[in-house]
């Protein structure tokens, strides 16, 4: 597949807002995400973890996925995931949906234990051959299914996979620093490569050197500006101010909330900026008073309230 939209830059997960009574609140995340787009992220998604897609029920999920398509209008990428339950048919079907709704890419998560890479294999030659968008893999291991612990997507397997048409990158969440480099050192030259955890500093000293095109966002979810900043100026050869943004702000923020809890204190920013209620689904956690003080505190040292 020749024309799709190619991802640049930061790639915004988008966590999915609730109702005092625990409802999506479907409003504010279309404003949140028509914000992101009004700011020119370039790309934003739904996915499996931040968007917390494991408390949300499959029609909650479409029209999750809907309402982010809605909000990203027409210059902003937009990312669909499935969910992480459900067969082969049932990713079809989300497929199906994410094409019926507009979206740009699918973001396929494979919902079963590895008994082997012909499975995983026949799984998205199966999506490739029954849907028309461009598709990503979501990269990260998978339980194996004989026991043994955890087991990766090989480079053989992601190499197969990437001829697919359909298929064109993947958000890489292996949880291995060498795994990671030895995935975009193979790929990142020529796949859709978006690098999960870490944020810009990530990018920085890990994934822009290696060809990675596009990272995931952090800061960016209540301060775009800022990781736009960090990209262009890596993209103009200006490291210094990289670095510095990188070492002066991003990670003494990821020290202090980091032990907190990442999406607890993301949402809970994002509710301190007025983008959303503090509300969680449980068993998912609502940030403590103490703890939301101190992301609070921060937001203010750094000019963002």
């Amino acid at each position: 597949m020749s024309n799709y939209k190619d991802i640049k830059g930061p790639v915004i997960p988008v966590p999915v807002p609730f109702l005092e009574n625990e409802d999506v609140d479907y409003k504010r995340l279309e404003d949140y995400v028509g914000f992101l787009a009004s700011k020119k992220i370039p790309a934003v998604m739904t996915t499996v973890g931040t968007s917390r897609y494991n408390l949300l029920s499959w029609d909650e999920i479409k029209k999750c996925n809907e309402t982010l398509v809605k909000g990203a209008g027409e210059e902003t990428i937009s990312i669909v995931a499935n969910p992480v339950s459900g067969g082969l048919r049932h990713a079809i079907e989300f497929g199906k949906h994410a094409m019926e709704i507009g979206a740009d890419y699918y973001l396929v998560y494979f919902p079963e234990r590895h008994y082997g890479e012909a499975n995983t294999y026949a799984f998205f030659e199966t999506l490739n051959r029954e849907l028309d968008i461009p598709m990503l893999i979501h990269e990260m291991p998978m339980r194996n299914g004989m026991g043994g612990g955890q087991v990766q997507y090989s480079l053989d397997l992601l190499d197969r996979l990437l001829e697919l048409e359909n298929v064109v990158g993947m958000k890489e969440e292996a949880l291995d620093k060498d795994y990671s480099n030895k995935i975009l050192d193979k790929f990142g030259e020529d796949a859709v490569i978006i690098g999960a955890g870490g944020g810009m500093s990530r990018y920085l000293y890990r994934d822009f050197d290696r060809g990675s095109r596009a990272f995931l966002g952090g800061l960016g979810n209540f301060h775009p500006e800022l990781e736009l900043e960090f990209y262009n100026s890596l993209v103009s050869g200006d490291r210094e101010n990289a670095r510095r943004i990188v070492e002066e702000i991003e990670l003494p923020y990821f020290e202090e909330v980091v032990p907190i809890g990442w999406h607890p204190a993301l949402k809970a920013a994002l509710s301190l900026k007025g983008f959303c209620l503090p509300n969680e689904r449980k068993p998912m956690v609502t940030i403590s008073d103490k703890d939301r003080e101190v992301v609070k505190n921060l937001l203010q040292k750094n000019g963002w309230l």
